[in-house]
């Protein structure tokens, strides 16, 4: 029997979820998933463990319905 292969999480493979945006620390997720909340935008955080780079990555997952709403959000909160 074949042994399990293990496959990183990738964009829709969230469950319901899609992603709405990536930060590179906790912190930042965290401050992000906050501004989300503010505006009434539903967010959750999980970890994007595709190394492209040494570190890893976070993810702000948002429901379908919300991304909309959670990219116009974060374009007026980012420079």
């Amino acid at each position: 029997m074949r042994g399990w292969l293990r496959r990183e999480p990738g964009a829709g493979e969230y469950g319901l979820l899609v992603p709405a945006a990536t930060v590179f620390d906790e912190p930042a997720a965290h401050t992000v998933r906050q501004l989300l909340h503010a505006y009434g935008v539903r967010a959750t955080t999980g970890r994007d463990r595709r190394r492209r780079q040494s570190r890893d990555r976070f993810r702000i997952l948002v429901f379908p319905e919300d991304a909309v709403r959670a990219y116009d959000v974060l374009c007026r909160h980012t420079r």
